[in-house]
């Protein structure tokens, strides 16, 4: 039958058929067709991240060069007291990640002065590359001449890594029993 030679009917059906299609297509009632499309539409439109990974790495290795004078960055290691005066080698670009929200993990090789190697860790923190800013407070030594400092654990219950102490064995175990009464 050809609804079109029906006066007032060929206008309804084409816009019925042209209404389900534009508003079908944006309400996702064809999407069980093709779950592997985007949902929602032609307003769905796949957006570029806020902060990537070459601009935490290329933030990381401004923050060293601003602070940095005559290609030597100086760092107060906490846990000797030394000052350190390091020259950065590279960042790590395949090691940085997001820890929480607007807050990057980055890994950093350093050449001393004294002839030593270090890893330093740090956090890069903000929602997009104009509002960057490093925590100065969780820099630390990861590693010295390869030997790590501290290790990382992923606490699935809180979602999160951590920082674990390294157990440093002994040379001697320690005698159960009481050397000397008392």
């Amino acid at each position: 039958m050809n609804l079109s030679i029906i006066p007032g009917k060929g206008l309804c059906i084409s816009a019925v058929v042209s209404m389900m299609l534009a508003g079908g297509a944006s309400s996702g009632l064809f999407a069980g067709e093709h779950p592997e499309h985007p949902r929602g539409g032609y307003a769905a439109v796949e957006q570029k991240p806020r902060v990537t990974r070459e601009d935490v790495a290329k933030f990381a290795e401004e923050y060293v060069g601003k602070n940095s004078r005559e290609g030597i960055f100086k760092y107060l290691d906490i846990t000797t007291g030394k000052e350190l005066e390091l020259m950065l080698e590279q960042v790590h670009k395949d090691k940085l990640s997001p820890t929480k929200a607007d807050e990057y993990f980055v890994c950093a090789d350093f050449s001393g002065k004294d002839g030593n190697r270090y890893d330093l860790d740090f956090f890069v923190q903000g929602a997009d590359k104009s509002s960057f800013r490093i925590d100065k407070s969780a820099i630390a030594v990861h590693k010295i001449n390869g030997k790590e400092n501290y290790a990382w654990s992923f606490n699935k219950k809180r979602d999160l890594w951590e920082r674990k102490a390294i157990i440093i064995e002994k040379d001697y175990p320690e005698s159960p029993k009481k050397e000397h009464p008392g």
